[in-house]
């Protein structure tokens, strides 16, 4: 029987993946499909009712969004997988699919995948990063509480987003978009990579910036066009009309 709602349509797709793919790119896909089953749910989609022909490009959208907390490397596996749902839509006139522009909204909304310490399981970065928690417990003095914020904020920020360190501290205050959780970098050939944060890596780069609040306003400079991460030791501070003032 045709597929004439959207959760039959993702059934008989997942049905063809397992004809053609390893068992564990099988288990894999069907992992994407019940994220992305949970994605349309949260968009109060009706997974049993909505008919197929209505399935719209932006749910990848949402569904890079509902992927934020995953690491980068899942989330390309689940993109990849659900765009394949959405060729499989085209291929069979399920839906009327414009694949161009959904390969370029997933382009332009997926992180890069994590290539920081491949050699360590997940699991052992997620213990130091637990650790990393506690940093600012036993700071002796402001500046050793601003090093320790400055850390961990970075530490979360690496682990969630794939970025490279020398990317990470190039980053300027400017570049974060606090509303949609994400910042653009400009790479090779000049081009667009949007890279997402995770809730938490946005926590504790909040609770680091609020810290360091008094001296950027003190900075004579705009805001925006601060480092995200600043040195904060004795080589970063200058004097500016009797007054100490820290490079960025």
């Amino acid at each position: 029987m045709t597929p004439s709602t959207v959760d039959l349509a993702l059934q008989d797709y997942l049905a063809s993946v397992g004809l053609a793919r390893s068992p564990n790119t099988v288990r894999t896909y069907r992992n994407a499909a019940n994220a992305f089953r949970a994605c349309l749910q949260g968009l109060q989609i009706d997974l049993k009712s909505y008919p197929t022909d209505r399935a719209l490009e932006n749910w990848i959208v949402d569904f890079a969004v509902h992927l934020r907390n995953y690491a980068p490397a899942s989330e390309r596996l689940y993109l990849t997988a659900i765009s394949g749902w959405y060729e499989y839509l085209a291929a069979e006139r399920l839906a009327d699919v414009n694949l161009p522009r959904l390969r370029s909204l997933i382009r332009r909304r997926a992180r890069r995948p994590g290539q920081r310490l491949p050699q360590f399981p997940r699991a052992d970065i997620e213990g130091i990063l637990e650790a990393s928690a506690d940093l600012t417990a036993a700071a002796p003095d402001e500046i050793a509480r601003l090093r320790d914020l400055r850390d961990r904020a970075l530490l979360f920020t690496l682990a969630d987003t794939g970025l490279r360190v020398h990317e990470a501290v190039g980053l300027r205050r400017g570049d974060l978009d606090w509303n949609e959780g994400r910042a653009v970098l400009i790479g090779k050939g000049d081009r667009e990579a949007v890279v997402r944060f995770s809730n938490r890596a946005l926590r504790y780069l909040r609770a680091y910036l609020e810290a360091r609040a008094p001296r950027d306003g003190t900075s004579g400079k705009p805001l925006s066009s601060l480092p995200l991460f600043a040195r904060h030791d004795p080589a970063a501070a200058v004097l500016v009309d009797g007054q100490e003032h820290h490079r960025q």
